[in-house]
């Protein structure tokens, strides 16, 4: 299926990650993992189906080279988790008996991975949600809880539950980020940051989800019944939309329409009729981050960082994450060439669509999207929405939804 892809002109450069038809196991986790006390929760979420990927290019596939591969791990951090993290190393903030013995219970689990785990997602919210004098000063507080945990000695940890820092990965920050002491390192981790840009790109992956399901909900609000004839028209009638008006085809927003028009998506698309406006919106945005966040990790595998192959999870304490990541399964990813953004093919659950939709229909639908993902990937002619136009679609979608809640 692969071979012709390569040989195609202009396809030199193009890398997939196959994660559905790899023959190799995960070196980190099996399935998603929760760790619980109490109903207080922290789960990792894993979107790759307990496989590591097998990377396909040209030297592989057709010049039979072998790839030396090193496989590395990151847990990407919600904004819940960082917060309960950084109340329990540093003793500022509320934080109850279930909860510190759910954070305990992570800490010794990734201390026994020595694991790498990510603020990222947290600075991107907190940088799009505050003044820029107030993110420094929070993000720079909680990053510094995060270095002490970079920096305790996790066999002590794992033993006594008490954070002890080691002197050499002290010596390390500050090094690294030329400052004389944690708190230091911690501001200027932070500068670095808003240095680095590109903050941009992640807004408007944020208006363009918070787009895709305002159209999702008018589409549903406007006929809400659940039947196969209906939850297809409206599945067909939102890929037109995205195709056309949004000139993009994101996977996760594609099927996550399928499981809402199906009334599947639970309280992940938080709006009823008989909400207000503001309350629909707040929700709806809520989602978009979400939405974000979940697929942080496919930004980590990239071409252009091979050898290295950095497989990262979600960990999250909402409960409607832990339960939506699970819908999503990361089936391959496509990169036209090395510095190219990926194209993710994702599956979803099939039997939970058994009621509504036919096996024969599903399996239709999902073979038309993998075909038009492909191939949206390969002619690399999609041109997305200007900022411009996205933001008059926004307020026209808006506008819809504004008349039609109470």
């Amino acid at each position: 299926m692969y071979y012709d892809y390569f040989n195609q002109p202009g396809m030199e450069g193009l890398h997939i990650f196959e994660f559905s038809n790899s023959p190799y196991a995960s070196f980190f986790y099996e399935d998603s993992l929760v760790f619980e006390r109490n109903k207080k929760k922290i789960g990792v979420v894993d979107q790759f189906q307990g496989k590591r990927p097998a990377v396909l290019n040209k030297d592989f596939l057709v010049n039979g080279k072998q790839l030396q591969l090193c496989f590395v791990q990151t847990l990407i951090l919600d904004s819940h988790v960082i917060d309960g993290l950084h109340r329990f190393v540093s003793g500022a903030g509320k934080l109850d008996d279930s909860a510190r013995l759910v954070i305990i219970d992570f800490l010794k689990h990734v201390s026994r991975m020595r694991c790498d785990y990510s603020p990222v997602f947290y600075l991107v919210e907190n940088f799009a949600k505050s003044p820029i004098e107030q993110f420094i000063k929070k993000s720079s507080e909680k990053l510094c809880s995060l270095l002490k945990l970079h920096c305790m000695d996790e066999e002590i940890f794992i033993e006594s539950n008490r954070i002890e820092l080691k002197s050499d990965a002290v010596e390390y920050y500050c090094s690294l980020y030329k400052a004389s002491d944690l708190d230091g390192c911690a501001v200027n981790w932070v500068e670095s940051f808003l240095a680095t840009g590109g903050l941009g790109y992640y807004e408007n992956m944020i208006k363009v989800s918070y787009a895709c399901l305002l159209k999702m909900v008018l589409l549903h609000f406007m006929d809400p019944k659940v039947n196969q004839e209906n939850v297809l028209r409206k599945n067909d009638e939102f890929e037109t939309f995205l195709c056309k008006d949004l000139k993009v085809l994101p996977a996760r927003e594609l099927n996550l329409a399928l499981y809402y028009f199906s009334n599947l998506a639970g309280r992940f698309v938080n709006v009823q009729s008989n909400m207000g406006f503001d309350k629909a919106v707040k929700n709806l945005k809520a989602t978009a981050w979400d939405l974000l966040l979940l697929r942080l990790p496919e930004f980590l595998l990239t071409p252009s960082s091979l050898p290295e192959v950095n497989t990262a999870y979600v960990v999250t304490s909402e409960e409607k994450l832990l339960s939506v990541g699970n819908m999503f399964g990361v089936e391959s990813i496509y990169y036209p060439d090395l510095e190219s953004k990926g194209s993710p093919l994702l599956s979803f659950k099939t039997e939970v669509f058994e009621s509504i939709i036919s096996k024969e229909k599903l399996g239709c639908l999902w073979r038309n999207r993998a075909e038009l993902s492909i191939k949206r990937a390969r002619e690399k002619t999609a041109t997305p929405i200007s900022d411009e136009m996205l933001d008059w679609l926004i307020e026209d979608l808006e506008n819809q939804m504004r008349n039609l809640c109470t």
